[in-house]
Parts: C-alpha cells; structure tokens; sequence
C-alpha cells in the first residue's frame, strides 16, 4: 500500500471517493449496507458496497481482523510518511488530525484484493506549505516554527502543543548578564546582543529546546513603560529558570546607553511570549492517538470514556514501565495490560485476539508518553532518524500477525490437534 495522491489531486476524479481517515474508519467499522449508505458527506459507488470487500465476509470475527489488519497496514503507511516528511524538512506538524489523513482506492482494482484491501493513504500539505510569520522575528528563528492547522480536534496535539500555543505571554524574572552592542552603518540607531537570565513559575529549562523562541520586553527602568524587546533563543540550563541570549530592536543610542546601564540589575516585570518549535515527538502523539481511535472504532460513547481516562493514565504510567528490560516485550504487554484492565473498561478487546490487542494498546502509550527506554520519544528528539520509524516498526509486525490470524491460525491449530490426538491415541494404545 504505497502512499499516493494528495488532496487537491484527488478532487480530479469524481468517481473515486476520497475519505479522511475518520470516515474511512467508519466505512470499514460499519458492516451493513444500510448504515454505510447513510453516512454523511459519502455518496458511495456500487463497487464499494457490493461484495467482494473483505476476503472473510460472512466470518464476523475474520473480518473485524481484517479491519483490524487494513488500519494498522494504513497507519505504518502514515508513519512512514512522516518520517520522510521529518527526514526531509526538519520540521514537525505538531498536531495531526483525522481530516489531513487521506484515503482512497486506485482507478484500476487489481482482481486479486477485496476492495477494501486496496486503499492507499497520502497526507494533506503540511510542513512545507505552512509558513509562520510574526512582526519582526527573524527569519531564521521563524523557519523552525510551524503554524497548527485551524479546526483540529485538541485530542489528537500532546499536551505541550495544547499547554503551549505559539506565542504564549507570560510573567518573567530577568537578570540581565550581559549587553554588547552590534556595530551599523546606522549612526543615530543600533542593535545589541544580550544575554539574560529568565526564571518564571512553569519555565523549566529541561522542557525546552535551542529552537524554541523568546519573545523578550525588558522594562528599562523597572517599570512597564518603556521596554526594550529581544528575540531570544535558550543557549544554557539553570538551576531555576534559562539563560538566553539574543538580538534586540533597533533603538536609537540614547536608549542603548540607558540600557547597558541596566547589566547586572534584575527586572522583576518583565514578560516574555514563548513560540515553541514542534517537535517529532508531537506528531508521534497525534498517530497513537490515531491509533487508539481506530483501534476503538466508531463507537463514539466509547471513544468520549476512552479520551476521559486516556490523559491521567499515561501520566501515571511510568512507575508501571520503569524497570523493565527495554527488549522484554511481554513484562510490557503484561503490565500495561493490568494497568488498563484495573482502571477502565472501554479498553477491553472485542473481536481481536487478546495478545494483539494489548500489543497494539502498547503502542499507543509508548507513542503518547514520553518515559525514558519505553517510549518511542523522549528529551531532545532528533529528526534523523525521526522516532515515527520505530512506531512504523511496530505497526507493520502487527499488521503482518494480524495477517497471520486471518490466514493461517485455523489451519495451523487444526495440524497441532491432528498431532495432539495422534499422541493421546499412541498413548492409550500404549505404543
């Protein structure tokens, strides 16, 4: 299933419907006929509702693997997309929401796939068509910056893309270590390089990166009336708060005289407005959450009690996970598992055999915390190789045993009873 064409592409053949990943779920989730016709903003060719769209479609418990199946071939797809995207740009989405992922069935079906097993999935235009722009900023700083696409659905963005939208004011403590200016042929104004150290409630130095950008206004003589403003970036960790350095505004040289005055003084009103850089983490996030949900189905009140319980067990998972061997597989099924079974029941596996079902669960969390050897991101996440190649990993080995139960399991269980009874028969007959 090799990703195609994007969106706008799509648009350009009208008999082939184009489906966001939360209408192709629904598609696939729903079995009868009656009920798929009557989805909203669908208008369904015959080919997708006659039969012929699952190998097993009289085996309720086949199909459901084989839906089973489609979602987690589709989604090892997405991750590999944006591992290539991350690859590529060095930039991150930071939230991705069922509407930017795409689905859709090749012009020519092949004979030898039921329908449904012919999808193909592309994302929306992201990372290179996204620009973010503030007055002034500069351009090498904003190129790190990636503006969220309005509507999405916060459930689908982690917590600190949700916690911290771009450009978030808040209350600071400044001590400023240094000011030096920056020489221009401007005689009557000039900039400076500054380095300043900022402490504030919920600044923490370890939450943020070299490419996370400041917006400094440092009042010059204590009070809010006249400020002078810096971009800023962190260069160095503190004990409480960070220590940035960056470029002011052109101001002219009275008020540069007055400022430098101010080295070694502490501002208590000053205020920055923090843009944090999206981070591959983020968009790892948003494919577990993809992930859950596809996982859960179309069933909406299950999935509203799943997003209640989802958040306060992932932040209490880590004394669960902590210990464990980072290769020991099934300590981690088994813990999980037990974590989920005690605290919840809309997680419970329906028609999925149990092993894949948990393993699946597993995934979702280590693609949505952020604990140090069981998470697939933690701490400063590098772009290359992008952490969404592990989660495509593991995608397409459940996939591939899902593929597995389909095809081979009865055959497989049938040869171990032949043998089973063959050696119960040897043994009454002692021989």
């Amino acid at each position: 299933m090799m990703p195609g064409l994007q969106g706008s592409e799509l648009a350009s053949h009208p008999s082939l419907p184009s489906f966001t990943w939360e209408d192709f779920c629904q598609l696939l989730d729903n079995s009868s006929s009656e009920r798929r016709a009557s989805m909203s903003a669908m208008q369904l060719p015959t080919w997708l509702t006659s039969p012929g769209q699952y190998f097993f479609e009289t085996n309720p418990q086949k199909r459901a693997l084989e839906v089973f199946c489609v979602k987690l071939s589709l989604l090892s797809d997405l991750c590999a997309l944006i591992a290539d995207e991350h690859e590529r740009t060095h930039r991150s989405r930071g939230a991705i929401a069922p509407e930017q992922v795409l689905v859709r069935f090749p012009e020519h079906r092949a004979a030898l796939l039921p329908t449904r097993w012919s999808a193909s999935l592309s994302l929306a235009a992201g990372c290179d068509d996204t620009a973010f722009s503030v007055a002034n900023m500069p351009e090498e700083m904003a190129r790190n910056l990636t503006a969220m696409p309005t509507g999405v659905n916060p459930v689908y963005a982690a917590p600190l893309v949700r916690d911290w939208p771009l450009g978030r004011n808040m209350p600071v403590t400044a001590l400023i270590q240094s000011a030096d200016p920056i020489p221009d042929d401007d005689q009557a104004n000039m900039k400076g390089l500054v380095r300043v150290h900022v402490i504030a409630d919920g600044l923490s130095s370890r939450d943020f990166s070299e490419r996370d950008v400041f917006r400094v206004s440092l009042p010059l003589n204590g009070g809010r009336c006249a400020c002078i403003g810096l971009w800023a970036r962190k260069v160095e960790s503190a004990e409480r708060g960070m220590i940035m350095s960056g470029t002011t505004d052109i101001m002219s040289l009275d008020s540069w005289e007055l400022f430098a005055r101010t080295v070694g003084d502490v501002r208590s009103s000053a205020e920055a407005a923090v843009y944090r850089a999206s981070s591959p983490a983020h968009d790892v996030y948003s494919c577990g959450t993809l992930l859950l949900r596809a996982l859960l189905g179309s069933n909406e009140s299950l999935w509203m009690r799943a997003c209640d319980q989802f958040c306060p067990i992932v932040e209490g998972l880590e004394p669960i996970v902590q210990g464990v061997v980072e290769d020991d597989d099934y300590t981690l099924h088994l813990r999980v598992r037990d974590r989920l079974k005690e605290s919840a029941d809309c997680f419970e596996p329906e028609a999925v055999p149990e092993a894949l079902w948990w393993d699946a669960l597993v995934a979702v969390f280590r693609a949505c915390s952020c604990i140090q050897g069981f998470s697939y991101a933690c701490g400063v996440v590098p772009y290359e190789p992008s952490p969404a190649r592990l989660l495509r990993g593991d995608l397409a080995s459940l996939a591939r045993r899902a593929r597995a139960e389909i095809f081979e399991s009865s055959e497989r269980d049938a040869i171990i009873l032949r043998v089973c009874d063959r050696a119960m028969d040897h043994l009454e007959t002692g021989i």
